[in-house]
């Protein structure tokens, strides 16, 4: 990164971003000194109609899953760290964007890792424009050095879900490992021997990911478009029309 900030001084005394990654900022301005305006994000109201008959929402893998949630440049993804440094979800949903062919992608996760390292390579091909979120390891490093082409921003564990509830960020799809879910998408844990999986939620969309003995298996809804149903393991498919 290797633009000029422009620097305005807070009620701390610090000197601090007027404008990060093109979003003006309002400095710390002092306790009760800014009172915030506006309702919380909240998830789109469904009904029975917004699914498929027969409760099944997967498709063959998390590449289809992305496209199907209408992937696209400058989307916000994010993902959960419950599972630290032994995290492969995370990558995978990013590999999976980068064989899309998508661009300048903001990386919200809740924390990174050294796991996540090559995430690096996608920020150099343009796929990750930056991260927000916790960065360690050699991602803390590559932030630190100042090579993202958008600036990091290091979030504290509660200003990471007050950044999502305020607005101030607006996560298109998320991407979180599950011991278990069904095929209507149901990441409840309940539901049989533990297996990993990824629950991907859109506005409209929600996806489940599980990945066993080198397949992988995607469980999408969707509200007004067609549905692709996989049929079995033999991954034929069946299109179907709400």
């Amino acid at each position: 990164m290797t633009d000029r900030a422009e620097l305005v001084q807070n009620a701390a005394g610090r000197m601090v971003p007027a404008m990060v990654n093109g979003k003006p900022q309002i400095p710390y301005l002092g306790v009760a000194k800014y009172p915030p305006r506006g309702r919380k994000a909240a998830p789109p109201v469904r009904s029975s109609k917004d699914y498929p008959d027969n409760g099944d929402k997967r498709v063959p893998d998390l590449e289809t899953a992305l496209r199907k949630c209408g992937m696209r440049d400058g989307m916000v993804i994010s993902n959960h760290h419950h599972l630290r440094d032994g995290d492969r979800v995370a990558l995978m949903m990013l590999e999976a964007a980068g064989k899309i062919g998508v661009k300048d992608l903001l990386w919200f996760p809740s924390a990174s890792f050294p796991s996540q390292k090559a995430a690096i390579e996608l920020m150099q091909s343009g796929v990750i424009h930056h991260i927000e979120g916790s960065m360690n390891g050699p991602l803390g490093d590559y932030c630190t050095q100042g090579s993202m082409r958008g600036l990091g921003v290091l979030r504290s564990h509660g200003g990471r879900w007050q950044a999502i509830q305020d607005g101030e960020i607006h996560i298109d799809i998320a991407v979180i490992a599950a011991p278990t879910a069904d095929a209507f998408g149901n990441a409840d844990g309940i539901g049989g021997g533990s297996k990993l999986r990824q629950s991907i939620r859109l506005k409209h969309s929600e996806v489940i990911v599980s990945q066993q003995a080198g397949a992988q298996q995607a469980t999408v809804e969707f509200r007004h478009r067609r549905i692709a149903h996989l049929a079995g393991h033999d991954g034929r498919a069946e299109q179907t029309d709400e």
